[in-house]
């Protein structure tokens, strides 16, 4: 079980954990870990496909604050999506860009249903995990003349990538960007051999699920985030913690 402060909301007093069955023992030790690092609360990421779990924190105290629907596309049998209907670069062609794709990631960030409390780290900091570990080919930037409207890059494994966080400036949406960055992700994956595609919708973002749909997305599962107080120290009456494996 890993333990950990919340990336970008490491300033909250939750610490993030995946638990997949509704289990005393497993909060409990989930509860210490957090306090370990200074944290007096949980998220608790899980998914519909153990059902069991929202339940038993919700009993707890706990709330769900996101959902998110991942979907799957198979890039072979995807029909070739149609031209870009807004001027597209990438990464590769203009790494010039590299700081206003910045100003838009601090932008667009917070922006996301139930992360108004993110904090963007420094430059550098974003730059390792938001940008240099990424297929530059593949980081697709949205331009009006010579200013950057927005940004989508892909998380490649072998012949599997899936949709890194796209980020439009709020007077840029609505617009179908989103669109037509997505169908250049789909042609750049169909190009280089990619056999699927997936996606995490957060379930608030009607037009980008509708989007999904019509281009022939798949759903797997949702994933649910739960946001409340750790165990207390003193366990319930009767309470045995689980012997080791």
């Amino acid at each position: 079980m890993e333990v950990k402060p919340i990336p970008g909301l490491e300033h909250l007093p939750f610490a993030e954990v995946w638990l997949r069955e509704p289990s005393e023992a497993l909060w409990r030790e989930a509860s210490a870990a957090a306090r370990a690092i200074g944290k007096d609360g949980l998220e608790v990421w899980t998914t519909d496909e153990t059902p069991d779990v929202i339940p038993f924190f919700e009993e707890r105290g706990y709330e769900v604050v996101r959902r998110y629907r991942i979907t799957e596309l198979d890039v072979t049998a995807a029909p070739a999506p149609n031209a870009p209907a807004f001027p597209l670069t990438t990464f590769a062609a203009r790494p010039d860009l590299a700081n206003e794709l910045y100003e838009i990631a601090c932008e667009a960030y917070p922006d996301q249903p139930g992360r108004n409390e993110q904090r963007m780290p420094p430059f550098d900091n974003w730059r390792s995990w938001g940008l240099d570990p990424h297929p530059v080919d593949a980081y697709f930037i949205a331009l009006d003349g010579e200013r950057v409207l927005g940004y989508g890059y892909l998380e490649v494994d072998g012949d599997d990538a899936k949709h890194g966080f796209m980020a439009l400036r709020r007077e840029a949406r609505g617009r179908g960007l989103a669109g037509t960055i997505k169908r250049a992700q789909i042609g750049w994956a169909k190009a280089n051999g990619i056999k699927t595609l997936r996606t995490a919708t957060e379930l608030r973002l009607a037009s980008m699920l509708s989007l999904n749909e019509r281009l022939g997305y798949r759903i797997l599962y949702t994933e649910i985030v739960l946001r409340g107080p750790g165990a207390s120290r003193v366990p319930p009456a009767g309470f045995e913690p689980a012997l080791p494996a």
